[in-house]
């Protein structure tokens, strides 16, 4: 395996911890699914920002497209 093939497998294991510590965690402690939905979700929020560069981001706009391409026809 690539030395970028298991970074990624480290990485997604953090995020799997991040989220479900904390669900399963309140699942034990709790036994009620009230608190452990929410706890998925917030977790689920601080799992998605870990691993995200700091570098701003590439959008892929495609220039070559017409200012009238015809979707407005028939609209009328």
């Amino acid at each position: 395996m690539a030395m970028t093939q298991i970074t990624h497998i480290k990485l997604a294991a953090l995020k799997a911890f991040v989220v479900l510590g904390p669900s399963y965690t309140a699942a034990f402690l709790t036994d009620k699914m009230v608190w452990v939905v929410p706890t998925l979700a917030a977790s689920s929020f601080f799992a998605a920002s870990i691993g995200m560069t700091d570098e701003p981001l590439r959008r892929r706009i495609d220039e070559d497209v017409e200012a009238d391409s015809g979707l407005d026809e028939g609209a009328d």
